[in-house]
């Protein structure tokens, strides 16, 4: 120390850490899809050395281990699979794939500073290859999305430089609110655990990452600009924080990001593989709820691409029957055979038109169903001169009464004004 002779010092150091992720994913097959993830990596780091009573100093001497100075680079690659498919009201997707090593890792930092040389202990990669496995299982209903994750980074063998990361793990949850149709707010718990790095086979005790676990609480938003270009923001902060060795307090973490959903091969019964939301398994969905009922003889048809905000054109001179559903929806499911009888008693007074909604944040749910609250199943019901007489959702344990409804009107018993909403949430 400059003019004070040798004393006891310790650092205090600022990280503010950046990271821009570029994600590009893309339908494969009905059920398949990939994608890509890469991040760019800002690390600045400023420090401060204090005396025992807590004023700053001076080094006479530069530190080789700390200093003020700024980091960036590309860090790895993920490159992961998915497969998705429904399981009753839930969509379960897993996940399976591997990093690729492409981040900067620095020279070992601890032979480095045994040996008076200047390092640092930022690492942008790995060095390695390691597999990533994941599975998240989300529900929807009404205007509520409740989904869960678990997310793994195995880090099995050290890289070329003696560098062996510790394993990642991350479970979640969040909890979604649609508001309107271009709002969305949300909350979120997220648990992170990391365990210690590894140098030549072992665990350094006197700096670097040793371990450390995070629960983290969030809020967020987003915003549908447009049905293909969406943004969002969110804010979490730590409430638990636990770090082996070094004393770390992370305030809090700031989120934002755009999306663009585009492309899609369109199918026979113009269906795309993919949308926003990742649903890979959408043409699955519709394939299944057309097996429920053997359709020959009637008048039915699936109406645009799957969650498409279509237009709703009656069938001149027959009564036509707009039947909202989705995969998850089970009343659906027991919905649709009654409608598919009831059509096939009269054939030529009746049409069946079918809207996939897919899920809450779907253009067809944002233009029938949200501005009035409606939930699905839901039908809107025109008569045969192209008047609207029924509309009304339901719900499992209830259809009986919507059924008889459309009975009564297909066999000439006067037709019901036109109902209030009938909302299950």
């Amino acid at each position: 120390m400059a003019g004070r002779g040798p004393i006891d010092i310790v650092h205090d150091q600022d990280l503010l850490i950046s990271e821009a992720r570029l994600n590009v994913g893309v339908g494969i097959t009905r059920r398949f899809g990939l994608s890509l993830m890469v991040p760019f990596r800002i690390v600045d780091t400023s420090i401060r050395f204090l005396d025992s009573d807590g004023g700053q100093v001076m080094l006479v001497q530069p530190s080789t281990h700390h200093r003020n100075e700024t980091v960036t680079g590309l860090g790895d690659p993920m490159l992961l699979g998915s497969s998705s498919l429904a399981l009753g009201s839930w969509r379960v997707t897993a996940r399976g794939g591997f990093t690729i090593p492409i981040g900067h890792t620095e020279e070992d930092p601890f032979a480095l500073g045994d040996a008076g040389i200047t390092h640092q202990h930022i690492q942008l990669g790995t060095g390695t290859v390691n597999p990533v496995l994941g599975v998240e299982a989300v529900r929807s209903w009404g205007a509520w999305r409740f989904g869960g994750f678990g997310l793994s980074q195995q880090v099995v063998y050290e890289g070329s430089k003696g560098y062996q990361a510790g394993d990642r793990y991350a479970v979640g949850a969040v909890i979604q609110r649609r508001l309107g149709t271009k709002w969305s707010v949300r909350g979120s718990v997220d648990a992170l655990a990391e365990t210690a790095e590894r140098w030549n086979g072992s665990v350094p005790t006197d700096d670097g990452n040793q371990g450390r676990f995070d629960l983290i609480f969030g809020v967020g938003a987003s915003f549908a600009m447009t049905s293909t270009l969406g943004v969002d923001v969110s804010l979490k902060r730590p409430v638990v924080t636990h770090a082996v060795g070094g004393q770390l307090s992370m305030p809090a973490i700031l989120e934002v990001g755009a999306s663009w959903s585009f492309g899609g091969a369109s199918k026979a019964h113009h269906h795309d593989d993919d949308d926003d939301h990742d649903h890979d398994d959408h043409d699955d969905h519709h394939d299944e709820h057309a097996e429920h009922a053997d359709t020959t003889g009637v008048d039915i048809a699936d109406l645009g691409k799957p969650g498409e905000a279509v237009d709703l054109v009656p069938v001149a001179g027959k009564i036509t029957i707009f039947d909202f559903w989705a995969e998850w929806c089970q009343p659906c499911k027991a919905l649709e055979p009654a409608l598919v009888d009831i059509a096939r008693a009269h054939p030529a007074q009746v049409a069946i038109r079918r809207i996939d909604a897919v899920d809450w944040d779907s253009a067809a749910v944002a233009r029938y169903l949200t501005p009035k609250g409606y939930n699905l199943p839901h039908l809107k019901v025109f008569d045969a001169s192209g008047k609207l007489v029924i509309e009304k959702s339901s719900e499992a344990g209830k259809l009986g009464a919507l059924i008889e409804e459309v009975r009564n009107l297909v066999e000439g018993k006067p037709a019901p004004t036109v109902q209030a909403p009938s909302v299950a949430r």
